[in-house]
C-alpha cells in the first residue's frame, strides 16, 4: 500500500520524464498531448523534449492526468488511483474483495 501526496507524485513523474529514453518519451508525449502529432524524437533532441515535458508536468497536471501518466511511466505499478479525500496518489494496493451474502 503506497500513498503519495499529489505534489510529490507529480515531482516523481517529472524526474522520471527528465530521465526517460527516446521510446519512453514518445509514449509520454502521446499521453500528455493526445491530439498533437508526435515530434521527431531522437537521441539528439530527446533531452530537450524531456525537459519540456517535465516542465509541463511540474506546471500542474490534473490528478486524473497524473494517474494516466503514472501508468505510462511506471508500468509495473498496479491499481493506481487518485484518492480525493486524502489528495494522494495511491498504487500497488490490494483490491478489496467483498463476501457475497
Amino acid at each position: 500500500m503506497t500513498a503519495i501526496p499529489l505534489k510529490d507524485a507529480i515531482e516523481r513523474l517529472a524526474k522520471a520524464v527528465e530521465q526517460a529514453g527516446t521510446d519512453d518519451l514518445r509514449e509520454i508525449f502521446a499521453e500528455l498531448y493526445p491530439a498533437k502529432s508526435l515530434p521527431d524524437v531522437s537521441d539528439a533532441n530527446g533531452p530537450a523534449l524531456a525537459k519540456e515535458l517535465a516542465r509541463h508536468v511540474r506546471r500542474g497536471i490534473e490528478p486524473e492526468e497524473a494517474v494516466d501518466l503514472w501508468n505510462v511511466v511506471f508500468p509495473t505499478d498496479r491499481h493506481v488511483y487518485y484518492d480525493e479525500e486524502d489528495q494522494t496518489l495511491r498504487h500497488n494496493e490490494s483490491e478489496l474483495r467483498y463476501a457475497e451474502q
